[in-house]
């Protein structure tokens, strides 16, 4: 009898710890203003204006502050705000990853600000699928030999293979890569994604052909 009260206690008290853990925050577009950029200590007044980097630190921060597990600036501005796509905590993971392991990925990243947002997509993206991820992305923060990265499970992304030909009808063509700029970039694949019924998403930098490597975000 004891031991059926003392089981009904511990099953109550797991019901009611598991009751008020809240879930974690679903993959979301917001419109950030360009003061909240500013107060995430990172300020975007255009996206065209600031590296890609940069732009990772403020969506990071912005998304943070808001109990999300990260996000990205889409790419797209209007007047004082910028859109940005916060991805929830799900099963996608959040690692400090080191400049060995990025190297070892093919793709060394010794200084965030000094690599173009293609060459770090392409790492993150390796490191990310190394780890049986979908994809991920490089968050800007860095900090002695680790690097913030943000990998994505097939619960929260989908990747595909855009053609140059889908990327033209978003409005915003790719054709080299490594010669578009991040926030084109980023309209491209937020644009591809949306189309397609997917919260946004992002170019993982990888190209054949005509196809370019795109995670569209749920």
């Amino acid at each position: 009898m004891k031991l059926a009260s003392a089981a009904g206690v511990l099953a109550a008290a797991i019901l009611t710890v598991t009751l008020a853990t809240p879930a974690a925050a679903a993959t979301t577009w917001h419109d950030a203003t360009n003061g909240e950029l500013l107060d995430t200590g990172w300020p975007v007044s255009d996206v065209r204006a600031v590296g890609w980097a940069h732009a990772g630190r403020a969506a990071h921060e912005w998304c943070g502050a808001r109990g999300y597990l990260g996000g990205r600036l889409n790419g797209h501005q209007r007047a004082n705000v910028k859109g940005i796509t916060c991805v929830g905590g799900g099963t996608s993971q959040w690692f400090d990853v080191t400049t060995g392991q990025l190297l070892d990925a093919g793709t060394p990243v010794a200084d965030v600000n000094g690599v173009p947002w293609s060459h770090a997509a392409v790492a993150a993206n390796q490191f990310c699928r190394a780890r049986g991820f979908v994809g991920g992305f490089l968050n800007g923060h860095q900090r002695a030999n680790v690097r913030g990265a943000i990998c994505l499970s097939a619960a929260d992304a989908q990747w595909f293979d855009a053609t140059t030909g889908q990327l033209l009808d978003t409005g915003a063509p790719v054709g080299d890569v490594r010669r578009a700029g991040w926030a084109h970039a980023a309209v491209a694949g937020y644009e591809f994604c949306r189309a397609r019924g997917f919260v946004g998403g992002f170019l993982n930098g990888h190209s054949a052909g005509n196809l370019r490597g795109t995670v569209c975000l749920k």
